[in-house]
Parts: C-alpha cells; structure tokens; sequence
C-alpha cells in the first residue's frame, strides 16, 4: 500500500514538476513572510511548568507588584566624598522624570515620600522619636534648634541647599524621623542618611526607574537606552576625570531586554552558520551543480518557514528554547534531501529516465524515510510528556517540523529534481560520488570486528558506571546568560549593599482593607522572627514606606501620654518659631504658618495611615510593595550567606503555612527546586516512551525482531555512552536539556535505519559491505547535524549551549556506534554462516 501511494505520487510530481515546485514555493514565501513578524519570548517563566502553584505564585507575584518592569540605574564613583555622587543622582533622576519614556523615578527618600511623611510623621516615631520630638517643640528645643540652624547657614561649608532645607523645615523634624525609620527597619549594606540610596562607602547609589513602555518593544527599550546613555555621557564628561562617574543599568526590565537583543542575535547566527555549514558539507561531499544546490536551499527554506508558521499559529511565536528550533532541525533536513538526491543521482547516472528515477527513490529510498522521519517524530513528541513549558513546545514544534520537511523533501525537491532531469540529466550529476570516506572503518570491521565489539562493550560498560556521576544542575545560573552586563552590574549591587544570592518573596492577599491591615501585621511580625532566627540577610516589606498598624497605634499612645497633640495650636507654633528665629536675626520664610498648622494637625490626628492611602500619595515605591487593586502586600527577603539551606527554606514554608492562606512564598529558589524531582521524572519517562515507540516503528518497517534489535543498537549504545561522558567530563543536565536524550533519538536511531535499509536492499557481503556502500553518506547526515547543533553550542545562554552539547554528543556516539558497532557485530553474528558457506563452496569445487 505504501509502496503503490509513493509510485503514484512520483508519477503525479513527474507529470508537472515545474507547477507543483512552483505552487508549493509560492506558499512557503506567504509563510516566510508572515514569520518575519513572529514574536520571540525571551522571559524564563514562559518556559518554566504553567500549572505549578509555586510558579504561578510567582508569576502573579511579578504581575502585581511591577517587577518586570523594573529598572535599576547602578552610579558609582571613584572619589570618597558623596558630593560628586549626589550631584549625578540629582542630574540624572531630574532629567528622567521630565522624560516622556519614565512613568516614574526614585532616588531620594525626600522627593519620593517627603510630602506623605511630613503629613504623616507622628506614625513613623518610636519612643526614642517621640522623646525627642517632645524635648524639640519646647520652648528650650525650639531655641536650641534655631540656634543650630543659624551656625549651620554661616558656616564656610554651608550650601544653597541647606538654606532651602532650613527654611522647608526649622524644627528639623525630618531628622527625628529618619532615626526612627532607621532604627526601625533594617537597613544592611545601605547608607540612607544622606537621603539617597547609597552603599556604605558611599560610592555606588542607585535610582529605582518605571519605563513607560515594555521590554519587548525593541524600538522603546532602544530609544530609552539612549536617552539613559546621553544623560550618563553627560554626567560622565562633567564630572570630571578624577572622579569617574560611571552608570550601569540592573533589574528584571534590563533584563529582559538584554535576553531579547542576545536570543535575536543567537537566533540569528545560529541559525545562519548552521546553514552555511551544511551547504558547504553538500558541495565537498557531492559537488554539486549550482541548480542542484539552489535546490537544497529552496527545500530548506520551505521546510522552515511552515516549521515557524506552524509554531506562530500554535503558540503566537518562539521562546527562550524554541528558539533554536531551525538551527537544530536544519541538520535533520538536510539529511533527508541528501538521502533523495544520493539515490535520484544514482538512478540517473544508471541510465534511468526521470520518471524512473523518481520512482525508484520514492518506492524504496521513499519507505525508509518515512520509517526514519516516523522514528524522529515520535521522539520529539515524546518530550510532551514533560510539564516543562519550553521542553514541551520544543517537542511539538520539532516533531512537527520534520513532518514539514518531509512533506519538502518529496514535493519541493522531488519536483525540482524531476524538472531539472527532464531539461537535461547533466544538470542534476554531481561531482562527486558523495558521502564521506569510510575506508578506515570498513577496514577496522573487516580486520578486527571482535576487538571493536569488545571495545565498545568495555567503554558502555563504564559508561553505565559514570553515569551515576552524571549530576543534575538546578540552578538558575546553569540556563542564564554568559557574560551578561546587567550581571555584571548586579553583582556590583550584590557586592556593594549585601544582597547576594537569589531573592525569595512573601506575599499576602487579602479579601478586604480590614484584612490586609491584619496580614501587614503580621507579616511584618513575621520578618521580625525571621531575622531574629537568622534565616533571613533582609526583610524588606511596606513597614519600610509605612509603618504597619500596630507600630502606629503605639506611636499614638506614646504621643498622647507625652502631651503632644494639643500643646500647641497653629498660630501658637508658628509664633514661637518666628519669635525665636527673629531672635537670632533670621528672617522666617513665607510658609512659616503652613508649616506650623501642618505639624499641629500631624499631632492632632488619631487614627491609622493605611496602605491605600499611602498609594493615593504616589509614592513610586510604594508599588514594589502594595498593589491596591488586588489588595495584595509583598515582603522581598535576602538569604543569609548568599545560598538559601533547605532546612531553612522548610522551616519557613512551615511558618508560611501557619500565618495562613492568605500567605504564600514564592521566588526562583523555591521553584526551581520543586521542579527539580518532576522534571527529572518526566525527561527519562519521554527517553522510554521514545525509545519504545521507535522500537515498534521500527518493528513495523523491517518485520523482523533481531533487524529491528540492529536498528536500534546505535541510537541505544550512543545515548549511554553520552551519558556516561557526560559525567566524565563534567556536564551537568539542567532544566533545558534535560531531555536532550531523548531529542537525540530524533536523529540518531536514522542512522540504524539507513544502514538496515541499505543491507535490507542488498544483503550480500557482510557488514563492512553495507558500511561500503552507505556508510558515507550516514555519516554526511551525522556531519550535518553536528554543523546544526554545533552552532547552538555558541549560544550566549548557558542552557540553550548545553542543549547544543549533548544533541553534539549523541551525534558523535551514535554515528560511531552505526559504523562501528553494528557492522562489527553483524560480522560477528554471520561470521559462523559466513564460514559455512565458504566451506559449502570449496566442497562444490
């Protein structure tokens, strides 16, 4: 059946050629013209398990609270004193608030929070606050602090800016409340008593900034990097050479738009070398005629292009792991245009006609690609089976693309070698005979088909043994990018304010502001224990931009049982300050009145600041920690050491549970190692299931257990033998390619079907004759998809390059296997009939 369908569509491909290559041309350009504006996915949570409570904690996580969108500006400068510093901070964060691309920039406590503090600062103060806020508004205070102010304005150092500080607030009040602040929330590694964000050496600061636009809008992210750019040029040139301003960017928002330029120009050059390779294989192996060559290009292009349209339309485009699917699958392409083109050039040059020729191919040369093309499917939907989100789109995208490209190989190339034959047979001969010279192995099974056998038994047999040293690698830094600038700049961050290692989040949703008031207690309550416990570095939670409701009732109490609220009135405040500011022959500012009201109405009030009604304020860091809308807290924790230990992580997931179920802790440390277990599980479950389904795919096409054995020693052999080195030389499996075993079967049980196929057609001779005949161009295919995955390995992605690594691996061991192994051991195995026949023969003489 089978065989009538294949000589039915050679003739039909025979018939008109030129109309069916043409027809199915013109499609695969519509296709490549609709994958030019195919997005690329570049976030790692798109490949990452979707149903996994953990992640999708974390996903909601990052949705809320705006982390993907933020954008961490590094400064940092050689000199000593903050003075310089200060003065880039200040230029920089005032040109990217005017600027139209900045929905918002943070980088002083005062122009961040000043006005809601100052409008709120009883219910920021501890009790050393309030006894020294009460020693401040008497009359001995109120004189002590004019006093102050007016040796600060007439010392030699004094500033512009300190009159402005003096005349906003006489009483100085902003310092009682910054003490407060930084006795209450712990602060490590930073330095906030110059109201900017600095390390403790006071040479790095740093500016918290809110794009406007996404970090997938390349032309955005682009526009923005050069506006940053200028301004730190800018700032850069001002500053003269001594002091050495530098600006590096950090954060999720840099990140993401640092993966989305890498995976592009990894996209690109992979895919590009990875083409020219296996052209250039085509040409020495065969030398082809420029018309046959332009073949194999077209053939590719429309295998690819319905690959990624296919994928476009499945999924709206590639992510990190998919993105490398057409520089993977080109080598596999080309192997089936070259099985075709070998076997149609060899029917011409036999004297065959074209219609023959065509027939020929596609009835026996035809069957085995499909087995072939069958085998390669099932193993990479074999990967399905994994939760794993990019693994499992790998495997849908790539079992279908061989489809695609077998579907090339018979309609685009079929027909274009068919049309070029019928115009002259010369212009589809090659050069050369083709494939790649196997006299070396030929001669090695020939001569010593027992030592190889027992060679490759002693070598699976460690193999076995090093597997074991095979290690798994959960870390996000074993799939992250090499040498990555926004890296480069954390680590800086890391090293500077003490916040090494990966960060782990605790968030609380509640029902109701009634609710969430409570759970910020506790949360905050929380934190307390865990740093007390030292099972956490930082705790960074909304208790730093608002202090969490019981701290404010105690605040209140403190201030009623120190007589604050009603010691003074407005005017009452306000002449007292003239009074003595006038004293000491300084003259009061305009807004004297308002400022006294203000800290009056301050004192008078009783009840509690909640977080919505800090939000109202626009405070651009309140929305790291609260999002109203959802009526959600987060806490942001720092692991003690650098490393999170596992007894810690339970205990806290413990403590978690017990604050309940408006409580959940999420981060990349916990996810990680959840899935570690399950991903692991479902990559050699995807192995077995492969290797089954191949085993019986391969038992459908040969008919025979002990052929069917042969066709699967190679691809079997090699896997554990790439395992085995991979201990060896120590690469470790991590999340992506984890499954790379079982995504070798898509190639490497080809190469035990194509020798099987070729003794299959003629049995005589033994091993090394099968490997005489078809052993070159076995090994061109395995030359080919070395160039493809080997292009992969030069990934800027740790993962994505360990993908290239073991796919490179299997490659090699599998193509040793078939012609090495499997012709030497069919010697082995005929050698008794081998012998008996010779026998037969010489009694016949």
């Amino acid at each position: 059946m089978t065989t009538r369908f294949l000589l039915r569509l050679a003739r039909v491909i025979d018939a008109r050629p030129g109309k069916i290559a043409v027809a199915f041309l013109l499609a695969a350009v519509a296709s490549g013209g609709i994958v030019t504006r195919m997005p690329v996915r570049t976030n790692l949570l798109d490949v990452l398990p979707e149903g996994n409570p953990t992640i999708r904690a974390f996903r909601g996580f990052l949705e809320d609270f705006g982390m993907m969108d933020s954008l961490v500006l590094v400064v940092s400068s050689r000199e000593r004193s903050p003075d310089r510093l200060i003065q880039a901070v200040e230029t920089i964060g005032e040109e990217l608030a005017v600027s139209p691309r900045v929905a918002s920039v943070d980088y002083n406590l005062a122009r961040s929070g000043g006005r809601f503090v100052s409008e709120h600062f009883p219910a920021f103060l501890d009790s050393g606050g309030v006894a020294r806020l009460s020693k401040r508004l008497s009359p001995n205070g109120i004189r002590r602090q004019i006093r102050r102010n007016r040796e600060g304005l007439l010392s030699p150092l004094a500033s512009p800016l300190d009159a402005e500080w003096i005349s906003g607030d006489p009483l100085n009040l902003r310092e009682i409340v910054r003490e407060s602040l930084l006795r209450r929330t712990v602060t490590k590694g930073i330095d906030l008593s110059t109201g900017y964000y600095m390390d403790a050496d006071r040479t790095v600061a740093l500016l918290m900034v809110r794009p406007r636009g996404s970090s997938r809008d390349t032309a955005f992210v682009a526009g923005l990097y050069r506006e940053v750019a200028g301004i730190a040029a800018k700032v850069s040139d001002g500053s003269g050479t001594d002091a050495g301003i530098k600006v590096g960017l950090a954060g999720e928002y840099a990140s993401a738009a640092e993966a989305n330029g890498v995976i592009w120009r990894d996209m690109v050059f992979s895919f590009l070398s990875s083409f020219v390779l296996v052209l250039v294989l085509v040409t020495a192996a065969y030398r082809p005629p420029a018309a046959v060559l332009c073949a194999f290009v077209l053939t590719l292009f429309a295998a690819l292009s319905w690959t990624l349209l296919f994928a476009y339309l499945l999924y709206g485009g590639l992510n990190i792991v998919t993105s490398i699917v057409a520089a993977m699958l080109i080598g596999l392409y080309v192997d089936y245009m070259i099985i075709m083109y070998h076997r149609f050039n060899g029917e011409i040059r036999a004297g065959r006609s074209p219609l023959q020729a065509l027939e020929a191919t596609f009835s026996e040369t035809g069957k085995g690609l499909l087995s072939s093309s069958a085998t390669s499917c099932v193993a990479f939907f074999s990967v399905v089976v994994t939760s794993f989100r990019g693994l499992h789109e790998l495997g849908v995208v790539a079992g279908f693309g061989v489809l695609f490209c077998l579907l090339s190989t018979f309609l685009v190339m079929g027909s274009l070698l068919s049309w070029l034959a019928k115009g002259s047979p010369a212009r589809i001969e090659a050069g050369r005979p083709g494939g790649v010279p196997t006299g070396w192995a030929e001669r090695l099974v020939e001569g010593r088909s027992g030592t190889v056998v027992a060679v490759f038994s002693i070598f699976l047999f460690l193999s076995i043994l090093g597997s074991a040293r095979t290690r798994f690698d959960a870390g996000i830094e074993a799939i992250g990018p090499v040498d990555s600038k926004v890296e480069q700049v954390q680590r800086v961050i890391e090293e500077k304010f003490g916040r090494k290692g990966e960060p782990l989040f605790l968030v609380a949703r509640a029902d109701g502001d009634r609710r969430l008031a409570a759970d910020f207690d506790a949360l905050d309550l929380q934190g307390e224990r865990w740093r007390r416990a030292g099972r956490v570095e930082t705790f960074s939670s909304p208790a730093m931009l608002v202090p969490p409701p019981r701290f404010q009732k105690e605040s209140r109490r403190l201030l009623s049982d120190a007589g604050l609220p009603g010691r003074y009135d407005g005017a009452g405040l306000e002449r007292a300050i003239r009074r003595e500011m006038e004293r000491q022959g300084m003259v009061p500012g305009d807004g004297l009145a308002a400022y006294a009201a203000g800290i009056v109405h301050a004192l008078a009030g009783n009840g509690v600041v909640d977080l919505p009604g800090f939000a109202r304020s626009g405070d651009p860091r309140g929305t790291y920690f609260f999002n109203g809308s959802r009526n959600a807290i987060a806490a942001h924790l720092a692991p003690p050491g650098g490393r999170w230990g596992q007894g810690a992580l339970a205990a806290m997931k413990e403590d978690v549970r017990v604050l309940g179920p408006d409580f959940a802790l999420t981060g990349p440390p916990l996810i990680f190692e959840e899935i570690r277990s399950s991903i692991v599980r479902e990559s050699t479950l995807a192995t077995l299931i492969a290797f089954a389904a191949n085993w019986i795919i391969v038992w459908f096409h040969f008919r025979r257990l002990r052929d069917t054995a042969l066709v699967m020693l190679p691809v079997t052999a090699g896997s554990l033998l790439t395992v085995g080195a991979m201990g060896a030389i120590g690469l470790p499996f991590n999340f992506f390619n984890v499954a790379g075993i079982a995504l070798a079967f898509g190639f490497g049980v080809d190469y035990g079907i194509y020798f099987m196929q070729s003794r299959k057609e003629n049995p005589v001779g033994g091993g090394a004759e099968a490997l005489r005949r078809t052993g070159g161009g076995i090994i061109l295919c395995a030359l080919t998809t070395l160039a493809s995955c080997g292009s992969i390995i030069l990934s800027h992605y740790r993962g994505l390059a360990s993908i290239g690594a073991v796919l490179c691996l299997g490659a090699v061991f599998c193509i040793l296997s078939t012609v090495l192994l499997l012709p030497s051991l069919i010697d082995a195995l005929e050698r008794p009939r081998t012998r008996e026949a010779r026998r037969v023969v010489k009694e016949t003489e």
